[in-house]
């Protein structure tokens, strides 16, 4: 399910937001599904490696073929289980997964050394972590956008 605009707005924000130390920093999206947030952050962060990570074949491929027309040459998209990648590299991870999916991440972020500096995520908080600011959308639901600052988790920086 694409992120809905107020999302990728707060989303978009929490990143601006993180500190100059980290502007070549690389943006990860783990379930990047129709591109709908990392199109939009390629545009936006031309000097930036951009990366996705979709295991579904249809969504993979409209955000691939979207970014080729686009002549987007800073974003990368794999179809593949983010679970099953080296996260461990240094990067910004954005992402909107559903609880059990959120739970794994964390699962996973725990149990390996790594130099993630940020996790911004729309709608489901990690379980075992505090978020270091929320943004509450102005929607239905109250939707809430998180970010964590990972390094100072203790998660390897």
């Amino acid at each position: 399910m694409p992120s809905s605009r107020k999302a990728r707005e707060a989303m978009m924000q929490l990143l601006a937001t993180v500190g100059t130390e980290v502007e070549k920093t690389p943006i990860v999206d783990l379930g990047s599904g129709w591109g709908s947030l990392i199109i939009r952050l390629a545009i936006k962060y031309p000097g930036r490696q951009v990366v996705g990570y979709e295991l579904s074949i249809m969504p993979w491929l409209v955000t691939v073929l979207t970014s080729k027309l686009l002549g987007l040459k800073n974003i990368t998209v794999y179809r593949q289980d983010f679970l099953k990648v080296d996260l461990s590299a240094d990067a910004i991870i954005v992402c909107y997964l559903f609880p059990a999916a959120m739970a794994a991440l964390d699962v996973k972020l725990a149990g390996q050394k790594t130099a993630i500096q940020y996790l911004i995520s729309n709608n489901f908080a990690l379980p075992s972590l505090q978020a270091e600011k929320t943004i509450r959308l102005d929607d239905f639901y109250r939707s809430p956008v998180y970010r964590y600052h990972l390094v100072d988790e203790g998660n390897g920086g």
